[in-house]
């Protein structure tokens, strides 16, 4: 996978936003990207009903707007741009922000989306209800969802795996996104059929054989998952515990004090966009950290 060199940055100018726009900077730093864009987006319902407060045509309201946006953007980017040493370009769009920030980067082949979560004004819902499905399974490039005030680069990074391509894929991801980084990969497995052998008659000797059993496998796969990345000299921690994946996912977040979560979006679906794995939508619903869904090679 190539390196980080092209990010796109969506805000709306709020607070939550503007954590974005920092870990951005951060990231371009890091990995002395070639190009950084900030965008935002404005909701075309709304730009018909300033028009008419303006008393204007549409195309006149569209170019005051567009023009005032553009300033504020260009005050962001001068700062971003003086922080991380980066330059920043700036555009506007109109249209549904989902759609949108999607489009847009896919004209840039940007190699990571950033944005704030729980956003004000029209981004208000952007992580809270469809319009955050939306977005998560339009998306086909990295998407990286800022929650927290950025301090420092990520030091504390989590991959929860399941040996998949789709794993694979956020693993490298992973690897790259902060070299310095301490890298946790994660395997949550269940015992198949566990509950039903007793009620078959089958001993807890044998039982618990099997469930030992399953460890065992379990183990030598993430050795051999994490061999075939051929990851530089780092860091790496691996656990597999038994128990349903989200809830493993979260509760070893909070206890390992996580503060980027990376994980495959595991989608399938050509008809409805792409779906999002149960397991990656409960991580995103549910976790206080940062995360970053790592859609399949494929898409």
């Amino acid at each position: 996978m190539p390196g980080i060199q092209n990010l796109l940055v969506a805000t709306d100018f709020s607070e939550r936003a503007q954590r974005a726009e920092k870990r951005a900077a951060m990231l371009c730093t890091g990995h002395k990207c070639n190009t950084a864009e900030l965008m935002t987006v404005r909701e075309s319902e709304q730009l018909e009903g300033l028009a008419r407060l303006m008393n204007k045509s549409p195309e006149a309201a569209k170019t005051e707007v567009t023009d005032a946006v553009l300033r504020e953007l260009q005050a962001r980017t001068s700062e971003l741009s003086n922080e991380c040493g980066v330059k920043f370009t700036c555009t506007v769009r109109f249209g549904q922000p989902a759609i949108e920030i999607s489009a847009r980067s896919e004209e840039i082949f940007a190699d990571l989306i950033v944005i704030g979560a729980h956003g004000g004004n029209f981004f208000t819902d952007i992580f809270l209800g469809n319009t955050a499905d939306k977005l998560i399974r339009r998306c086909r490039r990295p998407l990286l969802v800022v929650r927290n005030e950025p301090a420092s680069p990520y030091r504390n990074i989590l991959v929860p795996v399941d040996f998949s391509d789709d794993s694979r894929q956020a693993a490298q991801l992973a690897l790259q996104i902060e070299p310095q980084a301490e890298i946790t990969f994660l395997h949550a497995y269940e015992v198949m059929f566990a509950s039903k052998l007793s009620y078959a008659g089958v001993s807890q000797d044998a039982i618990d054989h099997y469930r030992i059993k399953t460890r065992q496998e379990a183990l030598l796969t993430m050795n051999k998952f994490i061999d075939d990345l051929n990851a530089p000299r780092r860091r790496i921690m691996r656990d597999v515990v038994l128990g349903h994946p989200s809830a493993i996912v979260r509760d070893h977040a909070e206890k390992m004090q996580t503060d980027l979560i990376v994980i495959g979006k595991h989608g399938r679906s050509r008809i409805e966009e792409l779906i999002v794995g149960s397991v990656t939508r409960d991580t995103i619903h549910w976790t206080k950290c940062d995360i970053m869904v790592v859609p399949p090679l494929a898409a």
